[in-house]
């Protein structure tokens, strides 16, 4: 990959962290954020694709994992419990764009878990 087209990838990703970091803000309680989980899974549908092109692949993978709950959870309602962990989710990707070797695999397995509970 070219160094422009890392760098376009990044700021791109980073953007789509921060409209969700943004949307989970404003979103104090998960009936909040069911309301506006299709505008979410844009973003993790983005990302998802995005980031194992530029070598980010535990990424894409924790994003795929919040692109199908996003999808699942549009028309309905989700805890407590679920809610927490989306908005700790949100917090790894981020760091795992500013920590080259930041580990995602707690994460991804608890929203793994969520992901087959609400199907």
């Amino acid at each position: 990959m070219s160094k422009e087209f890392l760098k376009i990838a990044t700021d791109e990703i980073n953007d789509e962290i921060a409209q969700i970091q943004n949307i989970v803000n404003s979103s104090p309680t998960h009936v909040e954020l069911c309301k506006n989980a299709s505008q979410i899974q844009k973003s993790t549908h983005k990302i998802k694709g995005l980031a194992p092109m530029m070598g980010k692949e535990e990424l894409g993978s924790l994003s795929a994992l919040l692109d199908s709950i996003f999808k699942k959870i549009s028309n309905t309602s989700i805890t407590d419990e679920i809610f927490d962990s989306l908005v700790t989710a949100v917090g790894e990707m981020k760091n795992s764009m500013t920590h080259s070797d930041y580990n995602l695999d707690e994460i991804k397995q608890k929203i793994s878990q969520i992901s087959t509970a609400i199907s």
